[in-house]
């Protein structure tokens, strides 16, 4: 039996759903919520496969909890860790830093003391550093914790306890995907870009940075799960691109009209901190962070060696901007 955590997210659900087209093995699936289940079938069936739905072991479960993580890994020969807490807000720092390594510790622990034999843990990009001697970020990129921003830190930490545990014994692959784009279905993440362009978006930043289609990143999670070589890395990527670029073909392909102005950096500095100030005041959840800011701001090239060594093949952006604008009008009309 395969288990993925996080499930009802946008990754997660997506590898459930990839594990299920593969066939082979049964497929529980863990997540905290009820209602972030509403997500997964409106993603499931704008795909055209709301019948697998009732195939899957749902599972709800407190991943703080390591009796109840215990629990839930139990039967279990193969574990995908997609779950993780994402925020740049300020506030929410501390709370990230500890639950990330933490959720991380209790899934190890279970999937050692379960015997299980193929594990995959999803970290990020946002572990590795740029070394401004390199033109491109990789595999082989350092990773510098003092480097990173607060989310960056918190994966990074969440990563070091899986290679611990692959130390320990367990057969560990873990991968670093890109922004990640995919169905608009749920209200937080890289799922709103779909929803803010379709309404309409004048401004957007002049930054640039690698971009990867969710479909992408769950294949090669299911594919690659069981190859021989473990303890490995990987870094997924489709495309090098601007955020300009990337949004400009988004709104073009859900019939809205594109971003025609990129804000400068200088407008942006003075719009995090404004958005800062209103989350102090009024504790309403700022739209830009110091983070977030910074990343938009960032031109930052990322290339893939090892997943392409392999024979991976990500599709093409153009394909990756109208599969998602179609997505969105399935799902919202």
């Amino acid at each position: 039996m395969l288990v993925v955590s996080g499930a009802s997210g946008m990754l997660g659900s997506q590898i459930v759903l990839h594990a299920l087209l593969a066939g082979g093995r049964s497929v529980r699936g863990l997540y905290r919520r009820p209602e972030s289940l509403r997500a997964v079938q409106q993603s499931w069936a704008a795909q055209g496969h709301a019948e697998l739905y009732t195939q899957v072991d749902w599972h709800q479960v407190d991943l703080e909890d390591a009796l109840a993580v215990q629990e839930a890994l139990h039967g279990a020969d193969s574990v995908i860790h997609a779950a993780a807490i994402v925020s740049f807000r300020k506030k929410e720092e501390p709370m990230m830093r500890r639950l990330n390594p933490q959720i991380s510790e209790n899934i190890w622990l279970a999937a050692l003391d379960e015997g299980v034999r193929h594990a995959m843990h999803i970290s990020s990009v946002a572990t590795l550093s740029a070394d401004p001697k390199e033109p491109f970020i990789s595999e082989s990129s350092e990773q510098k914790r003092a480097s990173l921003n607060a989310y960056g830190q918190s994966k990074y930490d969440a990563e070091m306890v899986a290679w611990r545990y692959a130390a320990e014994g367990l057969s560990m692959t873990v991968v670093h995907p890109t922004v990640i784009v995919g169905p608009s279905a749920w209200s937080d993440g890289s799922s709103l870009f779909p929803k803010t362009l379709a309404k309409g978006l004048p401004l957007v930043s002049g930054g640039s940075t690698g971009w990867v289609d969710v479909r992408d990143v769950a294949q090669f999670c299911v594919e690659h799960l069981y190859q021989e070589r473990k303890q490995e890395r990987y870094l997924l990527n489709g495309v090098n691109r601007s955020f300009h670029d990337v949004f400009r073909d988004l709104a073009l392909d859900l019939g809205a009209r594109p971003p025609r102005w990129i804000a400068p950096a200088a407008l942006l500095a003075i719009a995090w901190r404004v958005e800062r100030l209103r989350e102090l005041l009024f504790g309403r959840k700022p739209s830009l962070t110091e983070d977030s800011v910074r990343a938009a701001c960032a031109h930052t090239e990322y290339h893939v060696g090892k997943a392409k060594a392999l024979g991976f093949a990500f599709r093409p952006w153009e394909e990756t901007s109208r599969w998602v604008a179609e997505m969105h009008l399935q799902i919202h009309g």
